[in-house]
């Protein structure tokens, strides 16, 4: 019995030992990170085109809002709210903007709608997305002068986008709308969030904030003409990085 009883705690002992280095290689950065972007068990290496969507929609409302008339082409909360102030007068609010941008965000939401979701898997939904958001903003940047119709090609756009990532449903990476992922990060209470969740929001965040900022610069250096076309180029590039996934984020997440 003595013999047994010493097995049994030295069986406990080992068992401890193995689940508390177990939740500390876990809890490591670059497992954590491994996890939530490249090793995701339903989306696979996804999070990473959809971070880099990110930082293009904060670059495309900052050169909408400094460059195409003080509205937004990502983001229709703050479109709503400008209607609003135009519908009741307020002096340097018109509604023309604010009312393009809704429409064509409506329209190219719309688009997505009407793909058969049993048809399209969700790689392909986002290169499609891409690739037609890239001639979208590319076709915005050559109608320089017309503002109106740099708004709607631009809303058009984003409503592509957030359709697509809306149906694809990357938990905590919506590549436009924050104050989900605030509320997430900030007001959700600890047993109803994990490390890796809490991670993607949080480079979410900081990635839309980068972009606002980088979008801001080139405006500035190249103007809005030429920061749409890097724009274009960039979502280019996220829709030749769908057709395969890298070799090095396999051999990676394979570890």
């Amino acid at each position: 019995m003595a013999k047994l009883s010493e097995k049994r705690w030295r069986s406990s002992e080992t068992d401890d030992h193995m689940n508390c280095r177990t939740q500390t290689e876990a809890d490591r950065p670059a497992p954590l990170l491994r996890t939530a972007l490249i090793a995701d068990p339903r989306h696979d290496w996804l999070p990473i085109p959809l971070l880099v969507l990110t930082l293009l929609s904060g670059v495309i409302d900052a050169v909408s809002l400094l460059g195409l008339g003080h509205v937004f082409v990502a983001n229709m909360t703050g479109n709503v709210v400008l209607v609003g102030l135009a519908l009741s007068g307020a002096p340097g609010h018109p509604a023309t903007a604010p009312l393009t941008a809704l429409g064509g965000f409506v329209g190219g939401a719309l688009l997505i709608r009407a793909v058969p979701p049993h048809r399209v898997n969700s790689r392909t939904l986002l290169a499609l997305c891409a690739a037609s958001e890239s001639l979208l903003l590319a076709l915005a940047a050559t109608a320089d002068g017309d503002r109106s119709l740099q708004v709607l090609l631009c809303a058009v756009a984003l409503g592509l986008q957030n359709a697509a990532v809306r149906r694809v449903g990357v938990p905590e990476l919506t590549t436009t709308v924050m104050t989900g992922t605030l509320t997430g990060l900030i007001g959700s209470r600890a047993a109803e969030r994990t490390a890796h969740g809490d991670l993607r929001r949080t480079l979410s965040v900081l990635t839309l904030l980068a972009g606002a900022g980088l979008g801001a610069l080139s405006v500035r250096l190249v103007g809005t003409q030429g920061t749409l076309v890097a724009e274009a180029v960039g979502t280019a590039l996220v829709a030749l990085s769908m057709s395969a996934r890298p070799a090095a984020l396999r051999r990676s997440a394979a570890r």
